[in-house]
């Protein structure tokens, strides 16, 4: 399963991203940095793996597509 987001503000030329289903592993690792760095940094990361992109790309991102990127990812959380 995956989902295309268009990004409202394009970052380093991408103006979509394509995130993939995490795996278990990538779910606990998630929940592992969450724990010793924050939410926001855990997502980043995720965002950039599921994406094939670089965390400092997600990092440049504007609060809306990160929002909609974590929105997508967060369902697997449930």
């Amino acid at each position: 399963m995956e989902e295309t987001i268009k990004l409202l503000a394009p970052v380093d030329g991408i103006s979509e991203i394509t995130l993939r289903e995490p795996t278990v592993d990538e779910i606990a690792r998630v929940a592992e940095e969450a724990q010793k760095f924050g939410a926001v940094r855990a997502t980043k990361n995720l965002i950039a793996t599921m994406a094939h992109i670089e965390v400092a790309t997600v990092g440049k991102m504007g609060a809306r597509d990160f929002n909609a990127c974590n929105k997508y990812l967060s369902a697997f959380f449930e």
